[in-house]
């Protein structure tokens, strides 16, 4: 999902509603990769597809955190 998409998938909300929303950028995943005890570079592509992956993918049992995103970052590390 982009911002733009994001924003207007909110403006068909009322502004007053209370909400909790997690949001997860590429720079996470970037942050994320080059964290690892081994760092890893990603391409902006790679990033990308690890955002769209955690957003398909969601489980609400599970939320979104760090070990999701790095789940998927090794999923597409794999891929390539």
């Amino acid at each position: 999902m982009t911002i733009k998409k994001l924003i207007e998938h909110l403006e068909t909300y009322n502004p007053n509603d209370v909400i909790a929303y997690d949001l997860w950028v590429v720079e996470d995943v970037i942050y994320a990769a080059k964290d690892r005890s081994e760092p890893i570079e990603v391409t902006q592509e790679q990033a990308e597809e690890v955002i769209r992956l955690m957003n398909h993918r969601k489980d609400c049992n599970v939320g979104l955190n760090w070990d999701v995103m790095n789940y998927h970052l090794d999923v597409i590390i794999e891929e390539n």
